[in-house]
C-alpha cells in the first residue's frame, strides 16, 4: 500500500468515525468540534451527558447552567396578569376608605412578618398567600404563573405602601353593616404602578440611570440582615469594643453615653426589643402590653424604652402626613424606621416588621437617641460633645470590628498574614503617604482592605435624583486612594512591612468594605469602577479589579472558611471569575454554596450574650406560639 492509498484508508476511517450514523440528508452537515463536548459516534450530534464539577466545599455536583444577575432578580405579578386587566382608577382609596386602619394594619405586619422570616422560602410563602387569599379560577391562573421561578407574589414595598396609605385613607372605624372593603385588592392596585414608566439606558457607563437609580433603592430597601450578625455586631461595637478603646483620643462608654441621654440602658433597650421580636417571629405581631410586665426590668423602664421605638396612631398619621409633603420618591418610610412598633390602642402594640425593629435596636440607629434624647428627657451638659464622641466612638468599634473579623479570617486557616494600619504607618512613613486600613499577604496576591462607616444618604437611598447617587459613589471613590497609596508603596518597597523581599510577581486585589453596607449590583458596581477608571484609580495590569463588601459579607466569608476551607482570596477570586462577577458577594455565596443560616464559632459565641440580662424571657414569650402562616390565614 502506497503513501496516498494509506491516506486514503485514514480519511475513511475518520468518515466513518464521524458520519457513518447520520441520516443521508445530513451528510455534508458541517459542525465545529470543541473540547469538552462530546458527540455521538459516527456522527455529529451532541451526546447527552452528565457533566460535573467540583463545588466550592469540595463535592462533585451536576454541571448545571450557571446563574447570572438577571436570576436573582424577580417579576412582580401585576393585576393585568392576575385579573385579566387593571384595576381601576380610584379603586384604592375606596377600599381603604371601607376598611378600619388597625385592620390594615394588622394585615401588613402579618404579610411582613411572613416574608422576612429567616426561614421563609419565597416560592413557599408566595404560594400560600396565592391559596390564601385567591378563589378559582383566578388561584390557579396565579399558581401557574408562579411556577416561573422569576415570578413574585408577595411585593415588600407594595405592603409598606398600603400601611402608609391606610394612615393616608382609612378610618379609625367604618359604620355598622357597611361593605367591607378589600385589602387584597388594595395591595395588589399598588403593585400595579409600583416603578411604572422607569426607563434607563441601554449600557450603563458611568453613571446610574432612571432605571439604575430604582434599583439601587431597591435593594436598598429589601436588604436583609441575618439576625444573628446583626446581635454580635451589637454586643462588640456597642458594649465591648469601647471598653478595650478605652482612654484614646475621642472614645467614649457607648452604653453609659445611650444611658445618660436616655434614661434607659442599652441592657433594658435590648430586652424589650428582643422579647418584641420574639413575639413578630413567631406569628404574633399584635402583641398585649401587658407581657412587658414579666421582663427583669426596673419598674417604668419598659415604657420608657417603648417612648423611644414606638408612636401611637396620632403621631404615626401626622409623621407619615410630613412625609408626603416631602416625599420625592416610592421608598420614603422613615416614621416606620423610626418607630417600628405601633400602639394601636391603649393595651396593644403592632410590630409592622420584626426586620425594622431589629435595626432599630440593634444596628446603627440606637445612636439617634443619643444625639436626640426622648421628648421630656433634659440633656445633660455638653450634651452636643457627649454626641458627637458617641459617634466617633461607634465609627471606631465598626472599623475595629472589621478588622478583628479580618484577623480571624486571615490567621492559621486563611494562609494570610494581616498588617493592619498600624503596621502600614510605621513601614511606609513618610509625608503625603496615603495608607489603608489592612493589608493581608496571600503569597502570590495582597489583599488591600480599606474600611469605612460612610452610608448612602438619604436622597440616595430613596432614589431622589441621579446625582445624589453618583455623589456618593464619588466619595467613595476617594476611600480608594487610600488603596491605591499603599499599593503603591508596597510595589516600592514590599520588604518594609514583611521584613523579606519577594521574589514573585504580586497581584493586588483592592477590597472596599463599607461597615454600614452598599447595594452591590450590575449597575452600581459597574458605575463604581467605571468612576474609579475615569480618576485612574486602581487601573494597573497588576491590579485586580475592586470589590465592595459589607461586614456581613465578611461575615459569611468568615463562616465559609471554617465550613469548607474556601478563604477570603478564593472566595472572591472564585467571585470574579464567575457568572455573577457583577453581584453583590452575599449573592455568590448564596447561590454557588447554598448556605444561609452559616454562622462562625465566633459569631455563635458572641450574639447570645445579649440574651445573658433576659432571665425570664422564655417564660414571657407563648411556646405554642402558632406558625406565622396560621395567624396570617
Amino acid at each position: 500500500m502506497d503513501a496516498g492509498e494509506r491516506v486514503a484508508q485514514q480519511i475513511e476511517s475518520m468518515r466513518r468515525l464521524l458520519a457513518q450514523e447520520e441520516p443521508g440528508d445530513l451528510r455534508g452537515y458541517l459542525s465545529v468540534p470543541s473540547g469538552g463536548r462530546p458527540v455521538v459516534e459516527g456522527s455529529t450530534v451532541p451526546l447527552l451527558v452528565s457533566r460535573w464539577r467540583q463545588h466550592g466545599s469540595g463535592l462533585f455536583v451536576p454541571d448545571l447552567p450557571s446563574p447570572g444577575p438577571i436570576d436573582l432578580v424577580l417579576a412582580y405579578l401585576t393585576p393585568e396578569e392576575i385579573f385579566g386587566g387593571p384595576l381601576p382608577p380610584g379603586y384604592l382609596v375606596r377600599q381603604l376608605r371601607a376598611l378600619p386602619l388597625v385592620t390594615v394594619l394588622t394585615f401588613c405586619a402579618l404579610v411582613l412578618n411572613v416574608v422576612g422570616r429567616p426561614d421563609a422560602d419565597r416560592r413557599d410563602v408566595d404560594r400560600f398567600f396565592a391559596e390564601s387569599w385567591l378563589s378559582e379560577p383566578i388561584r390557579s391562573r396565579v399558581l401557574n404563573l408562579l411556577r416561573d421561578r422569576s415570578r413574585g407574589l408577595i411585593v415588600p414595598q407594595a405592603v409598606m405602601l398600603l400601611a402608609r396609605s391606610a394612615f393616608e385613607h382609612c378610618p379609625r372605624a367604618v359604620p355598622a353593616g357597611a361593605a367591607p372593603g378589600n385589602v387584597i385588592g388594595a395591595l395588589l392596585v399598588l403593585a400595579q404602578d409600583l416603578g411604572r414608566g422607569h426607563t434607563g439606558p441601554s449600557v450603563i457607563s458611568d453613571q446610574p440611570g432612571d432605571l439604575g437609580r430604582e434599583l439601587i433603592a431597591n435593594q436598598y430597601f429589601n436588604q436583609v440582615s441575618f439576625v444573628p450578625y446583626t446581635l454580635a455586631r451589637f454586643v462588640r461595637r456597642w458594649r465591648e469594643i469601647p471598653g478595650e478603646l478605652a482612654g484614646q483620643n475621642g472614645i467614649v462608654d457607648l452604653a453609659e453615653a445611650y444611658e445618660t441621654c436616655t434614661g434607659v440602658s442599652l441592657d433594658d433597650l435590648a430586652t424589650v426589643g428582643v422579647l418584641l421580636w420574639a413575639y413578630a417571629i413567631g406569628g404574633k405581631p399584635v402583641i398585649p402590653l401587658r407581657v412587658l410586665q414579666d421582663l427583669p426590668l426596673p419598674q417604668g423602664r419598659a415604657e420608657m424604652v417603648l417612648s423611644l421605638i414606638s408612636a401611637d396612631l396620632n403621631a404615626f398619621g401626622e409623621g407619615v402626613r410630613e412625609e408626603r409633603d416631602h416625599q420625592h420618591t416610592e421608598w420614603t418610610f422613615d416614621t416606620f424606621q423610626r418607630w417600628p412598633v405601633i400602639r394601636i390602642s391603649d393595651g396593644m402594640l403592632l410590630v409592622l416588621d420584626h426586620r425594622l425593629l431589629v435595626d432599630r435596636t440593634f444596628g446603627w440607629l440606637p445612636l439617634n437617641d443619643i444625639k436626640n434624647p426622648p421628648p421630656g428627657r433634659s440633656r445633660p451638659g455638653g450634651h452636643r460633645k457627649l454626641a458627637a464622641r458617641a459617634a466617633t466612638t461607634l465609627q471606631r468599634a465598626s472599623e475595629a470590628y472589621v478588622l478583628e473579623v479580618l484577623r480571624g479570617i486571615s490567621g492559621d486557616r486563611g494562609a494570610g498574614r494581616v498588617y493592619d494600619d498600624a503596621d502600614l504607618k510605621a513601614a511606609f512613613e513618610r509625608p503625603g503617604q496615603r495608607i489603608a486600613d489592612a493589608a493581608v499577604d496571600y503569597g502570590d496576591t495582597w489583599v488591600v482592605v480599606e474600611v469605612t462607616t460612610t452610608q448612602l444618604r438619604r436622597d440616595a437611598a430613596l432614589a431622589v435624583t441621579e446625582e445624589s447617587q453618583v455623589e456618593d459613589i464619588d466619595k467613595l471613590l476617594g476611600e480608594l486612594e487610600q488603596i491605591q497609596g499603599t499599593i503603591d508603596a508596597l510595589r516600592r518597597e514590599e520588604c518594609r512591612p514583611t521584613g523579606v523581599s519577594s521574589t514573585i510577581r504580586r497581584r493586588y486585589l483592592p477590597l472596599l468594605l463599607l461597615t454600614e453596607g452598599f447595594p452591590v449590583n450590575p449597575v452600581s458596581l459597574t458605575v463604581f469602577r467605571e468612576r474609579a477608571r475615569g480618576r485612574g484609580l486602581l487601573q494597573a495590569d497588576d491590579v485586580l479589579p475592586v470589590e465592595v463588601l459589607d461586614v456581613e459579607e465578611l461575615e459569611m466569608i468568615e463562616a465559609l472558611q471554617e465550613q469548607s476551607g474556601t478563604s477570603l482570596l478564593s472566595t472572591i477570586l472564585a467571585k470574579q471569575a464567575s457568572s455573577l462577577s457583577l453581584a453583590a458577594v452575599r449573592h455568590y455565596i448564596l447561590c454557588e454554596h447554598n448556605l444561609v443560616t452559616m454562622q462562625s464559632e465566633r459569631v455563635s459565641h458572641l450574639w447570645p450574650k445579649v440574651f445573658a440580662s433576659i432571665a425570664t424571657l422564655e417564660a414571657a414569650v407563648d411556646q405554642d406560639t402558632q406558625p406565622a402562616e396560621r395567624q396570617a390565614e
